[in-house]
């Protein structure tokens, strides 16, 4: 595929021709060509800036996290008056790569090949990413003749922490939001419009070690925590309650180490579990009652045990159909030909922060996705799905800011 000079770009720039193609995929490429694992996000933040930052109606902004990780907040003010503020949202990050010499091609050399662009994150979320961008810059090349306001968000820390969304909240850059897009991959575009929260924990137990044979002289570890899961699992028996779109709330038990030796008591042991929580089974009340059972052992057992909550995120509600969820479907009817259909997840993703903000507004998760590759060697997207995806884009931009 032969990518356009910039010489080639200004030009379409100064006569308002819009993106070709071509520009779209190279965008792609740039972003996924940028080697965000969990950390180092400020490049694509400031590559991101760098396409808008010669337009007199934009403001970029940059919220920092730590060193070398940035959010970046891109204004853009239509020519024409309007009240209606549309975010695109989408994350910088990407999980490891893992050993490179086990992918067909480099992972963050971007390569294309037969229409698939292979490398890490094209799947998760840097296509989904790279399509919002695209749309938004789109929409600028050709004039920016929409009403209200577009911002453009991308986001450091999704797969880790959401710290990213965290903090674009806290900002306000979302009060003033009437919809949002967030561009996770979804197969064949169909619409996410609800999802479980979770909530991640550990549980610490110390006590006393002792030779195994005479156990009566230690204080075991390990079963302080076979009685941690005993009371546990009698509390989550009691959440019955189902939610009609999402079901039911779960919990797994997913990680227990204690131990040095055969013959030896041990005083140190870590449980570890993942909860997955509905709008009827409340994050706050599972954690209090969680924290009870542990105050309540420490009362009566003679080992130490501590409770962790590592990382909890909101489910977010099952969202009523609006008219920009009904927008969104015609356009994806319109130019992929799939129905947009609604659908919940049992995974968790930046919606839960950004319904803790100020405004409620819709929020429809959509972006292009491949042969469900997130997180996997070889992750790749086809360059075809990734171009419906910007023209989708584009045209609820052009719909919906009117």
């Amino acid at each position: 595929m032969i990518l356009q000079t910039d010489k080639m770009i200004d030009k379409q720039l100064e006569e308002n021709m819009g993106l070709t193609e071509n520009k779209k995929v190279e965008i792609f490429q740039k972003i996924v060509q940028f080697d965000t694992e969990n950390s180092n996000e400020a490049s694509v933040a400031e590559y991101i800036g760098s396409l808008f930052e010669k337009f007199e109606n934009v403001k970029i902004d940059y919220i920092e996290a730590e060193e070398n990780r940035k959010s970046v907040v891109v204004t853009i003010n239509g020519k024409n008056k309007g009240d209606k503020v549309l975010a695109f949202s989408g994350h910088e990050d990407t999980v490891s790569a893992g050993d490179s010499s086990s992918w067909k091609y480099n992972p963050f050399s971007a390569e294309i090949h037969d229409g698939i662009l292979y490398g890490r994150g094209a799947d998760d979320m840097k296509g989904g990413l790279s399509a919002l961008v695209s749309a938004a810059l789109d929409v600028v090349t050709d004039g920016s003749d929409f009403a209200g306001t577009l911002k453009l968000i991308a986001t450091v820390g999704e797969e880790t922490s959401e710290i990213g969304a965290t903090q674009v909240t806290q900002s306000g850059a979302l009060d003033d939001v009437t919809a949002m897009i967030l561009g996770e991959p979804r197969k064949n575009f169909e619409i996410g419009y609800t999802n479980k929260g979770v909530i991640d924990y550990r549980v610490y137990s110390s006590s006393k070690s002792a030779h195994s044979s005479v156990p009566e002289k230690g204080i075991n570890a390990i079963n302080a925590l076979r009685k941690v899961m005993d009371r546990f699992d009698e509390y989550f028996d009691t959440l019955t309650e189902k939610n009609e779109v999402l079901g039911y709330f779960t919990n797994a038990f997913t990680l227990i180490k204690g131990g040095e030796q055969l013959n030896q008591i041990p005083d140190k042991a870590e449980l570890g579990g993942n909860m997955r929580t509905i709008p009827e089974t409340p994050n706050d009340q599972v954690i209090s009652k969680l924290e009870s059972i542990i105050a309540e052992l420490n009362e009566s057992e003679e080992a130490e045990l501590k409770l962790e909550i590592v990382f909890p995120e909101l489910p977010l509600p099952v969202q009523p159909v609006s008219d920009f969820t009904k927008l969104a479907q015609a356009k994806i009817k319109e130019v992929s030909g799939f129905n947009g259909d609604l659908v919940a997840g049992t995974g968790t993703n930046e919606a839960s922060e950004f319904i803790k903000g100020e405004s409620e507004f819709p929020i429809l998760i959509f972006g292009p996705e491949s042969d469900d590759c997130a997180h996997a060697i070889n992750e790749h997207l086809k360059v075809e799905t990734y171009l419906q995806a910007a023209k989708i884009y584009t045209e609820i931009i052009k719909s919906y800011l009117v």
